[in-house]
């Protein structure tokens, strides 16, 4: 008998089957058991459940849900800078990662329906809405606030500067005050603006003022019966303002009279003339007041002048110079008993012509300048003949051009001094170039 396989009829042969490590009822059982512990730790370590926390010092937000009593025309005051700890539940891994910003703690303004001190219990809830799975709530039993509510209005006031209690030394005068603004705007409950009738600025300074200073002072506010007003819950557009103080140097100073339009070498004493006021006090910067000998008030001009005349002149003072007497113009009266006048017709050899560049050649058309009023001296004007006259015609009073022009000319006698003309004359010229 043959112990070889029989392969004659075609049959496979059978391949045996491989063993599993889970074919082991015994070690299936075991990782159904470590699986079961994993998943018990991980729900116990990170999930879990029934887990407490507490938040630390959370902000009570007295904006949130606010239109509950700005609807009925009231604001926010005074509030309590209060914080409270929140006590929140749920699943480990979600409350793990919450923080304060999470929560809104704030007011339950329901109950607010008029101005006044109130006293409102506190409520919590999630930032951004519900929290799923999350109990919180707020630990101790001091969880109320007091908020005082009222109308809350606008009031402007002039500030008003103050300076009795400041001392100006001797010789100086406070001339003004400015003051860095005019007014100030109030903002508070009504019950509090409705006290204040005024605001001043009352200025202090320690010793005797002799310049101008520029002091920050703090705003006071009054009843209308003159009783300081302590504001509680109003708030100030400035608590303060810079008042500057003009200090200037008085001075009494002999009030003199300028001449226009004279001729060369004028001498003024030729005219006599009398002041409705011969001083004025002043006041002014101390260098400028000391280099001041006497007052110039104005000027009169000569080509107008008429005799007999008296002049209203308006006081014109020279820059940063301040008039403290309450006037504002100063007669001038002329004594013209010694003087007369005298009409004459010049020549053209009497023109003189000064400062023409040397590339032109002025010629005056002109053959007279007729009827010339000159005055001066009754002793003088007697005896004056055309030919004392000079008539002026100066290059540098107009601009030079080829052509004919009518030229302002000036007028004056050099043998005297105290003759001049009145009226303004003009030359008919032709300037050639050279």
């Amino acid at each position: 008998m043959s112990n070889t396989p029989n392969k004659a009829n075609g049959t496979k042969q059978a391949v045996a089957h491989k063993k599993n490590i889970l074919d082991d009822r015994r070690i299936r059982l075991a990782l159904s058991i470590l699986l079961a512990v994993i998943a018990w730790m991980v729900v116990t370590i990170i999930v879990q459940p029934g887990t407490t926390n507490t938040i630390y010092n959370v902000p009570v937000d007295y904006s949130y849900d606010s239109a509950a009593y700005t609807s009925r025309g009231l604001s926010i005051v005074s509030v309590e800078d209060k914080t409270v700890n929140l006590k929140i539940s749920g699943d480990g891994y979600t409350i793990g990662g919450l923080t304060a910003s999470d929560f809104v703690v704030y007011p339950d303004f329901s109950s607010v329906r008029d101005s006044g001190e109130k006293n409102l219990r506190l409520l919590v809830r999630g930032a951004n809405g519900l929290l799923n799975g999350v109990t919180v709530t707020m630990e101790g039993s001091d969880n109320t606030v007091d908020v005082v509510f009222d109308v809350v209005e606008e009031k402007t006031l002039p500030v008003t500067i103050t300076t009795n209690y400041l001392t100006i030394a001797d010789g100086y005068i406070l001339y003004s005050t400015d003051v860095s603004k005019e007014t100030v705007t109030l903002s508070g409950p009504s019950s509090e603006l409705d006290k204040v009738a005024t605001c001043t600025a009352e200025v202090t300074y320690t010793g005797e003022l002799n310049e101008s200073v520029t002091l920050s002072t703090p705003l006071r506010f009054y009843t209308a019966g003159g009783k300081e007003v302590t504001f509680e819950y109003t708030q100030l557009e400035e608590s303060s303002v810079d008042v500057t103080l003009q200090v200037y140097k008085m001075a009494t100073l002999p009030v003199n009279v300028n001449f226009i339009n004279a001729p060369k070498d004028f001498d003024d004493s030729v005219l006599v003339y009398a002041l409705s006021r011969k001083e004025l006090k002043v006041a002014g910067p101390t260098a400028k007041i000391d280099q001041l000998s006497t007052l110039p008030i104005g000027s009169i001009d000569l080509s107008t002048f008429a005799l007999n005349k008296s002049y209203e002149m308006p006081i014109e003072l020279p820059t940063d110079i301040y008039l403290l007497d309450n006037i504002s113009t100063i007669t001038v009266s002329f004594d013209c008993s010694n003087l007369e006048t005298k009409t004459m017709n010049l020549p053209s050899s009497c023109v003189q012509v000064v400062n023409l560049p040397s590339t032109y050649q002025l010629t005056v058309e002109t053959d007279r300048l007729m009827n010339v009023t000159l005055c001066g001296p009754k002793g003088a004007m007697e005896t004056l003949t055309p030919e004392q006259v000079v008539v002026e015609i100066d290059a540098e009073d107009f601009s030079v051009a080829t052509g004919q022009q009518n030229i302002a000319c000036r007028l004056y006698v050099p043998s005297n001094g105290k003759i001049f003309a009145l009226g303004s004359y003009v030359l008919q010229c032709r300037i050639d170039s050279n």
